[in-house]
């Protein structure tokens, strides 16, 4: 008798210690195993190169490897519907720009917007407007005369209904010109066609270029901000100058970039707490500033109500965008998702908004 009880104790308590130890999974014991980084554009772009550098720092304050792997198509949403679909634990986040899941049901391709997530950025750069280094144009005034007198002229975009799309659509529409536009999977990659020749220009973020611009491969006509930007070369320096000098209209493209990631909003408090932490001091360390010294971007540690009313702004701004140029799916309006046009709006901006599960304290 005596040995069929010491043998149940002993059941007992090893069963005991098994059922108290950490479990993978458990937000208790968060991170237990590596985590992935969905990123949604193609690999050489901001979005990628941001996100592998925090995926560095974040990594050593979680004590967890976090790798990145690059899932193109669907202005993000093959990438972000891959992360979704994934348990909802902390372990896949999506690399992307603050604007990406603002368009996805305007456009049709996913059910899903900003208030299904927590999102996390850490840098912003201005749009700049370039050709490749041997093109004829050597000002976006010879440029926009050359558009003038040619309509069919070719500029390559990061993808069909990208805010990149978009807001070249915007400059080219505002200032009363033409051109041809071609969709490719980021704006790293339509870059690359300009200095191939397959495209006579493009528009994207200063940041995702900027090595490009600086080895001479493309030329920078003009920045989309007050401020002009200054390019180092093999062959010298040169100022690419501020578009809104002579075209103040253009300003309302200014402000709309911002480069990070975000986790589904039911992760489980306990892990978004632990992200936050690790964010802000990844954005706060030295090897960051440096990083986006290094890329032309300006730090930034926007998460919390901030990321929230952020994204919520440029998603009237980019939807409406849509709208206007007929870019969203056919008998799709912004109003049907309650989205207000941002002169009209103000935060919270409709009631998917204000239930959205808020920030935890």
């Amino acid at each position: 008798m005596k040995k069929h009880i010491t043998l149940l104790l002993v059941l007992s308590i090893a069963l005991s210690l098994t059922g108290c130890g950490p479990k993978e999974g458990d937000a208790k014991a968060w991170p237990a195993h590596d985590i992935t980084v969905d990123v949604a554009y193609a690999a050489g772009g901001t979005a990628d190169t941001a996100n592998r550098q925090l995926a560095i720092l974040m990594g050593k304050s979680l004590g967890a490897n976090i790798s990145v792997v690059n899932v193109t198509g669907g202005s993000g949403s093959i990438a972000g519907q891959q992360m979704y679909a994934a348990a909802h634990d902390g372990y896949t986040w999506l690399g992307d720009v603050a604007h990406t899941v603002s368009g996805w049901r305007c456009l049709n391709y996913a059910d899903l917007s900003w208030e299904d997530f927590y999102g996390f950025y850490a840098a912003t750069s201005p749009y700049v407007l370039f050709v490749s280094g041997n093109s004829p144009y050597e000002t976006y005034e010879q440029l926009f005369q050359a558009m003038a007198n040619d309509p069919a002229i070719k500029w390559g975009n990061a993808g069909l209904g990208s805010i990149n799309q978009l807001t070249g659509q915007l400059m080219v529409d505002t200032l009363g010109l033409s051109g041809s536009s071609v969709p490719y999977d980021g704006g790293r990659t339509a870059a690359v066609k300009v200095v191939a020749g397959e495209v006579t220009w493009s528009w994207c973020g200063a940041s995702d270029i900027l090595d490009l611009a600086q080895s001479g491969s493309i030329r920078i006509l003009g920045v989309c901000d007050d401020q002009a930007l200054t390019v180092d070369t093999p062959s010298g320096s040169y100022e690419a100058p501020s578009l809104l000098t002579e075209y103040p209209e253009l300003s309302a493209l200014q402000d709309l970039l911002y480069w990070g990631f975000r986790i589904p909003r039911d992760t489980p408090a306990q892990v978004v707490s632990a992200i936050q932490t690790a964010f802000q001091a990844a954005v706060e360390s030295q090897e960051w500033q440096d990083f986006c010294a290094s890329k032309s971007l300006s730090s930034t540690c926007v998460m919390g109500k901030d990321s929230d009313e952020m994204c919520a702004r440029l998603e009237s701004i980019y939807t409406w965008g849509l709208y206007d140029l007929n870019m969203t799916a056919d008998g799709v309006s912004p109003a049907d998702f309650q989205i207000p046009r941002i002169e009209d709006f103000t935060f919270p901006a409709n009631e998917r908004a204000e239930n959205a599960a808020p920030w935890p304290q």
